[in-house]
């Protein structure tokens, strides 16, 4: 529920090149000791419609935070080195039988760019990079994975209509 939403939201992000949505394949998940319903660790493996394949890895007990992204082609891969934390490496690296590239794509935190998309969506009316229907998508896909891993998934909420009750 924390971690594992940027994991896969980062796997749902390539589905337009992947031919649509993954479905889940597998998942694996331990909670945290002593606290029961609360997950510790995830380990997804996804397949998208083309036959590609995604794994989402996450762990919040782990001493080192390392939030990489890796793409794999039949023509080279692309490492995001930091996805969520930008501001701790930017680096995006490339590697083709041609060599090695480096991009560097600003070190602001993930935080301000997003601060940034909601003043622009208050202040100029503009649409969000990531809308409702796109949040509703990843959680089923963490729902999916919880089930898969023998987890509860968490109760559904239900919010009611503005003014209705106190």
């Amino acid at each position: 529920m924390d971690l594992g939403c940027y994991s896969l939201h980062a796997q749902r992000v390539l589905a337009r090149w992947g031919g649509g949505e993954p479905e889940l394949v597998s998942a694996r998940a331990g909670e945290r000791p002593g606290e029961p319903g609360v997950d510790e660790w995830l380990d997804a493996r996804l397949r998208f419609p083309s036959g590609a394949t995604g794994v989402a890895r996450c762990h919040m007990a782990s001493d080192r935070r390392q939030m990489t992204y890796r793409v794999v082609g039949s023509r080279g891969e692309a490492l995001v080195a930091n996805f969520v934390e930008p501001h701790r490496d930017d680096r995006v690296v490339i590697r083709t039988p041609a060599g090695e590239h480096v991009e560097r794509h600003g070190t602001r935190s993930s935080y301000t760019y997003q601060l940034e998309a909601f003043g622009r969506a208050v202040r100029e009316g503009a649409p969000l990079p990531v809308g409702v229907d796109d949040a509703v998508a990843n959680m089923r896909l963490i729902d999916a994975c919880y089930a898969a891993a023998g987890l509860r998934p968490r109760p559904r909420a239900t919010i009611a209509p503005h003014g209705a009750g106190a």
